[in-house]
């Protein structure tokens, strides 16, 4: 029986200090009390475009929710401007959001943080670093920045960019079915870059750190899907047959792959565009809350509108 857990006594019982535990109204006492036992969070892509509120109900679950930290998979700004302003007051916008998350929130870069040399260096000037990793538990997690170097947009591609989201706002509807038929999400990520200098990191990391239970890859563009980017290749090389999962956004549509028996999970979006890659399957915005058992991770996703306060009362 958990030592933190005391029974009452029932009455025949009184006065016998060390008895077991009688039968009772229970299925068994063996409640959870592993020190290794955590439990985080995932929230996904809040831009392209940015559906008003859904993201900030994300912040709210999470505060529901009580993870011991959040990640972040990337895409918080729109970006993709070369306009100091507008990026100063969309990242003065995102801090005014997650003011009200009551833990840590770790960050994952996205192609609209740092969409070109200027967002990167805004990015750079608030967080100091890109790819990143830290420990938690024993546990791995490592941060990939899928945009080393970014691609560079011409005067004319910008253009084409403002001339997009002007459309979005006409016609939502229409631009969400352009964006799916333009692209192929299922396949190469091809906007996607990792320097060999990151992949020297990522490998050095995973070297002295080969006593980790369980290692988190997180990223944002999900670099393993069709052939698979060369980072994610020497990266999986590099863990060899310890146990990962690995993590990504972008896409704005859930999608679980499964290779060489590892789970390769593709995040739907918290307020970001819709993307159906899939039909109707994936459609949904949520949060994944994965709790590290001695096991491994147990996943779960929830849908913001499943979500109700104390109150009863849906999130604002």
């Amino acid at each position: 029986m958990n030592p933190h857990l005391t029974l009452g006594a029932t009455p025949d019982e009184a006065g016998t200090p060390g008895r077991p535990p009688a039968p009772g109204p229970w299925t068994h006492l063996d409640i959870a009390d592993d020190p290794r036992q955590f439990t985080f969070a995932l929230i996904s892509d809040r831009t392209g475009l940015a559906r008003p509120g859904v993201f900030e109900r994300g912040i709210a679950a999470l505060n529901l929710l009580r993870p011991a930290f959040t990640v972040q998979l990337g895409d918080l700004i729109e970006g993709y401007t070369d306009d100091e302003d507008i990026l100063a007051e969309a990242w003065a916008e995102l801090d005014r959001i997650v003011a009200p998350l009551d833990m840590p929130l770790f960050l994952v870069p996205g192609n609209h943080d740092v969409s070109d040399d200027l967002a990167r260096r805004h990015w750079l000037g608030r967080y100091g670093r890109l790819h990143h990793h830290f420990r938690y538990k024993d546990v791995l997690f490592l941060v990939l920045d899928t945009q080393d170097p970014p691609v560079r947009q011409s005067p004319e591609a910008l253009e084409a960019l403002a001339e997009m989201h002007a459309y979005a706002e006409r016609d939502p509807e229409g631009f969400r079915r352009l964006v799916e038929t333009s692209i192929d999400w299922e396949g190469d990520q091809t906007m996607a870059c990792v320097s060999e200098g990151q992949i020297a990191w990522a490998e050095n990391v995973i070297r002295e750190n080969a006593d980790a239970r369980w290692t988190f890859v997180l990223m944002h563009q999900p670099v393993w899907q069709g052939e698979g980017h060369p980072a994610i290749h020497r990266i999986r090389a590099a863990l060899g047959d310890r146990p990962y999962t690995m993590f990504a956004g972008h896409v704005h549509n859930y999608k679980n792959a499964v290779i060489d028996g590892r789970d390769h999970i593709r995040l739907g979006p918290t307020g970001g565009l819709w993307v159906k890659a899939e039909g109707d399957n994936g459609n949904f915005d949520h949060i994944t809350l994965i709790t590290m058992e001695p096991d491994g991770p147990h996943i779960a996703n929830v849908t913001l509108e499943g979500l109700r306060d104390h109150h009863g009362r849906p999130l604002t």
